[in-house]
């Protein structure tokens, strides 16, 4: 298979997304298998948005013991979770089905009114019952925004340091109608298999320039601080 010359990853190119999901899948749960065998549980944080969906649904037919599997998004809009654009929802409709119906899932959202108030709830619940991370499946918007960690990010000390100490931040962003909540770039760290998957010739380029040499690391994309600060190199799939 063809690989992608971008630095910093382990990149896998397909030739659409149907083969990019199927091997994405394929990959992951060995991954999740590994934990199980070793842990006996395995946690796995998942991206939102319309690109994952035909992952996410190749991922529900792989099989494993998916009792003993939790799931939670790697950051949720701040809507109830019947909400089209709820991240919970999609997780549901498209990998919790079948078989993988058995896995918990760990929601970030919670019924009140911003992100803010549930803030020290969630990160207490996230830093217990999830971390650490056993693989971590990430996004990248056109703006070269990862999880919910935006270009206009405020706490860039916070969200995108490699070694935090807090799970989770509260997002307010012009890029978005809504208020957030992300896992850090600290959190999605302590998984030891870290994926990047996009797809198109337009978010191939965003990566590329992120990338780029004399980037400066302080003004940088959100995509640059997750694979160069990555403490294992990530796997990118990509496909046109």
């Amino acid at each position: 298979m063809p690989v992608i010359d971008i630095p910093h990853v382990r990149a896998r190119d397909f030739a659409d997304a149907v083969a990019l999901a199927e091997g994405l899948a394929a990959a992951v749960a060995a991954d999740l298998r590994r934990a199980i065998a070793a842990r006996g549980v395995a946690t796995i944080a998942l991206a939102g948005g319309n690109t994952p969906r035909r992952f996410l649904q190749a991922l529900s037919r792989q099989l494993l013991d998916w009792s003993k599997v939790r799931v939670l998004p790697v950051d949720e809009r701040w809507v109830p979770n019947t909400d089209p654009r709820s991240n919970e929802r999609l997780l549901r409709e498209h990998l919790l089905k079948g078989e993988a119906a058995a896995a918990e899932l760990l929601p970030l959202y919670r019924p009140v009114e911003t992100p803010e108030v549930a803030l020290q709830s969630v990160a207490g619940d996230i830093a217990h019952r999830a971390l650490p991370l056993d693989v971590a499946v990430l996004g990248m918007g056109e703006d070269g925004h990862v999880a919910s960690l935006f270009p206009d990010l405020l706490r860039r000390d916070v969200g995108l340091s490699p070694s935090g100490r807090a799970p989770v931040l509260a997002i307010r962003t012009a890029a978005a109608p809504e208020p957030r909540i992300t896992l850090t770039l600290s959190a999605i760290f302590t998984a030891p298999a870290l994926y990047l998957h996009i797809e198109g010739i337009s978010k191939r380029r965003v990566l590329v320039d992120a990338l780029g040499e004399g980037v400066n690391p302080g003004t940088a994309l959100p995509v640059h601080a997750f694979v160069t600060g990555a403490p294992t190199l990530p796997a990118l799939y990509w496909c046109p």
